[in-house]
């Protein structure tokens, strides 16, 4: 019973999808983005936290430094500040942002850093992660070969 649940499945992601024509991509730009929020237990807080889709803009800024950035040097330092950076523009609750928050964390004069100070560095990756799943981006599934093209 499993395997034909998994064959199933395996055959909905192999069914041919139509080539996009302008209007498609016209119709599907028109469309507003939709925010969807999440809720996550972090265990280092033994507590929830809310996150939110991020915008268009810490999206594009994410993929601009990976790819220019981050794909050139592998700095680990270059993936860790955006991966902050997107974490910290898009939780919610509690508000990273809180002046009050900053100053009691010891981050008042390094705002970001309070997103170090709040979470640990896995729990950092796997917050961005569910952020972007709720953009809709799941890690190395962005696009897929169809068809090999055959000389």
């Amino acid at each position: 019973m499993a395997e034909e649940t998994k064959n199933t499945e395996e055959t909905k992601v192999e069914q041919k999808k139509a080539v996009v024509s302008l209007q498609d991509i016209i119709a599907k730009k028109k469309e507003a983005p939709q925010e969807k929020t999440a809720t996550i237990y972090v265990p280092s807080l033994d507590g929830e936290i809310i996150v939110k889709t991020p915008s268009p803009d810490d999206l594009q800024e994410y993929d601009q430094v990976i790819v220019y950035q981050f794909s050139r040097t592998r700095d680990p330092e270059i993936l860790q500040n955006i991966t902050e950076k997107l974490v910290l523009r898009n939780v919610v609750e509690p508000n990273l942002k809180d002046p009050e928050l900053i100053e009691a964390m010891g981050c008042k004069t390094n705002p970001p850093a309070i997103v170090q100070e709040v979470f640990t560095p896995a729990e950092v990756v796997d917050i961005a992660a569910i952020m972007m799943k709720l953009a809709g981006r799941k890690r190395g599934e962005a696009v897929r070969l169809v068809d090999e093209i055959k000389n």
